[in-house]
C-alpha cells in the first residue's frame, strides 16, 4: 500500500515544472478536473478549453483509507471535486496556486495555498497521506519533484511548495 500511495503522489507531482518556467504556448489552461476509471483504476485528469485531456494527475490505488469508507473511487471523486472548487474559487484559473504539505488534525496532508507564505488548514486540504508518506511529507514532494525534467520546488521557511498551474500544464 505504501508503494501505491507513492505512485499516486508521483503521478500528481512528478510532472511539475519549475515555478519560474513560462507555460508553453501549446498548453491550454485547465477548465475542469474529472475523475475517470480504466481497468478498475481511478484517476484524476484535467480538461482544457481546447478539449484536451491531461495525463492522470493523481492515480487512486491506495486502500489505506478504505476501512473508513474512503475507497480509491470515493477519494478520486472527493479530491477531484476539491480541485474543481479550487479552480472556481480562483476565477477559473490555477495561476498563483501552490501545493504544499502540512499537518491538519494530527494528519499529514497535501493542500493548496495561494501563497508560499501560507500553510495547510482544514479549509484547504486536498488529501491525506498515509504510511511512510505521512511520516515524511516534505520528503515526498522533494523526491517526487526531482523525477520530472526541470522540476523544482520553491521553499519558504523550509516548507516546500509546487506551482499547481505548472504541474497541471505539464501534464498535457
Amino acid at each position: 500500500m505504501r508503494t501505491n500511495l507513492k505512485l499516486m503522489l508521483a503521478g500528481f507531482v512528478a510532472t511539475s515544472l519549475a515555478s519560474f518556467t513560462a507555460t508553453p504556448a501549446s498548453a491550454q489552461p485547465a477548465t475542469a478536473f474529472e475523475c475517470r476509471s480504466s481497468d478498475n483504476v481511478n484517476f484524476t485528469v484535467a480538461l482544457a478549453r481546447n478539449g484536451a485531456v491531461s495525463d492522470p494527475l493523481v492515480v487512486w490505488t491506495s486502500d489505506a483509507f478504505s476501512s473508513s469508507g474512503y475507497t480509491p473511487e470515493r477519494r478520486c471523486q472527493a479530491v477531484t471535486g476539491r480541485l474543481n472548487t479550487l479552480l472556481d474559487d480562483n476565477g477559473d484559473t490555477l495561476a498563483g496556486l501552490y501545493l504544499t504539505v502540512g499537518r491538519v488534525n494530527g494528519q499529514s496532508v497535501v493542500c493548496s495555498v495561494a501563497s508560499t507564505r501560507s500553510g495547510c488548514n482544514s479549509d484547504n486540504v486536498l488529501f491525506t497521506l498515509s504510511g511512510d508518506n505521512s511520516r515524511s511529507p516534505e520528503r515526498v514532494l522533494y523526491n517526487l519533484s526531482a523525477r520530472g525534467s526541470g522540476t523544482s520546488i520553491q521553499e519558504s521557511g523550509g516548507v516546500p511548495y509546487v506551482n499547481l498551474e505548472d504541474l497541471v500544464n505539464a501534464s498535457f
